[in-house]
């Protein structure tokens, strides 16, 4: 059986790697490259309970723990360590000496509180851990998980007069000659982010309303710091910044690399037709650089190595939409995480392996895999495990599968 993913970035390369601890195949069709949108350009905090009075909750809390063991099973390679992370709110000035507020920060702190210790928030580099995701599902599979580089334009179905329609292959078009072809696939998965809208248009009528699904805009620089300055330990801070013109509440999250993001300023353009049109407005960055160079002062030569822009995928009704879609036997769906993706990235990956080989156990191989029986035991266990979970998604009942968990009816 042939599996496609539709979108590479940590949905998509997270399931993958899932699939390929139970001895599973794939095929990730993206049309730049992994981890080209949000996930490659996200900040990668970590927090374990700041979901606790909403409905990423039990996704967060287990996401949070499956970092760690990821951490355990990739070393360094992805840059992951805890964190202490500080609430502050501030204005540019003089410090005012604030006890409680991280040493390179000079400011008039009007208020400064921990809100996440070393067992509580952590981070990780968003892009380093999707490739290596996929780095690794590569050699689960002896080189079975792959990576076509192209555009999916739609889904091709095949019906008969018995039974639902089902998936029999992906639409793709080369960008250079514009020619379109069908690689055929047994069973289809999108990951398709804040383009989950156009991705549902695919679908035929009535198995989900693609108006649930949209996106917000966030902007981010990345700061490498002269060399000589003090290097800025691993600090996080959520700030409620004010001064004479604006407010706003950046994100700041200093990298075991010394370099700095800094994150913020969200705003509600629509989502362009395409990854490769989504525009960054340059005052955006500017600003969030002039706010933080403002209260640490060793930044304020820093070079800014990075400006950015990306989509955080959203659902209309908050809930994160993940499992099987109504009506179509050999669809799913992962996409609605938000600002928390990197968070339940790799647990979302997990959840949607456990559902597709609860459903379909025969796409399991016996062959071509460097996966030994005791792991894919092990994993079989932890995935089952995850199931039985009492609202694992927002809808979820122990022992069974919603179609879409939380999405409630196609035509809600």
């Amino acid at each position: 059986m042939s599996v496609i993913i539709v979108g590479g970035g940590i949905m998509g390369v997270s399931t993958a790697y899932y699939l390929s601890k139970r001895k599973v195949d794939t095929l990730i069709i993206e049309k730049e490259q992994l981890g080209s949108a949000a996930s490659g350009r996200a900040g990668g905090f970590l927090a374990k309970d700041w979901c606790s009075h909403n409905e990423m909750d039990v996704l967060a809390q287990n996401g949070f723990d499956l970092h760690m063991k990821l951490a355990d099973e990739f070393g360094s390679a992805c840059d992951y360590r805890r964190v202490n992370t500080y609430s502050i709110s501030l204005s540019p000035g003089k410090s005012s000496g604030s006890s409680n507020s991280p040493s390179w920060v000079n400011a008039k702190v009007k208020h400064c509180s921990l809100i996440g210790d070393s067992t509580t928030t952590a981070q990780v580099h968003p892009k380093k851990l999707t490739d290596e995701l996929f780095r690794r599902a590569q050699y689960l599979t002896n080189q079975g998980t792959k990576l076509k580089i192209t555009r999916v334009i739609g889904l091709e179905f095949s019906t008969s007069n018995t039974s639902a329609p089902k998936v029999s292959g992906v639409r793709v078009i080369e960008s250079s000659t514009l020619n379109s072809e069908v690689i055929p696939a047994s069973l289809v998965i999108l990951t398709t982010g804040p383009w989950s809208k156009e991705a549902v248009s695919w679908l035929p009528s009535g198995c989900l309303n693609p108006n649930k699904f949209h996106g917000r805009r966030a902007h981010s620089i990345i700061l490498k710091p002269k060399i000589e300055k003090s290097p800025i330990d691993a600090k996080c801070l959520f700030m409620d910044y004010q001064n004479s013109e604006f407010s706003c509440s950046p994100e700041v999250y200093p990298r075991p690399d010394n370099t700095v993001y800094v994150c913020g300023l969200g705003d509600g353009a629509p989502v362009p037709s395409s990854k490769d049109q989504v525009e960054i407005e340059s005052w955006r960055c500017n600003r969030l650089k002039e706010i933080v160079t403002s209260v640490v002062p060793s930044l304020k030569d820093a070079e800014m190595i990075t400006e950015s822009a990306c989509y955080l995928p959203l659902v209309s009704d908050g809930y994160p939409v993940i499992g099987q879609i109504p009506g179509l036997s050999n669809v799913y769906i992962a996409t609605g995480n938000s600002c928390w993706g990197i968070l339940t990235g790799p647990i979302s990956g997990r959840l949607l392996t456990a559902v597709i080989l609860k459903n379909n156990p025969n796409l399991i191989q016996s062959t071509n895999s460097n996966v030994t029986d005791q792991m894919e035991l092990d994993e079989k266990k932890a995935q089952d495990d995850l199931l039985q979970q009492p609202a694992v998604v927002p809808g979820h009942s122990p022992g069974t599968e919603v179609a879409v968990a939380g999405l409630g009816p196609a035509t809600k």
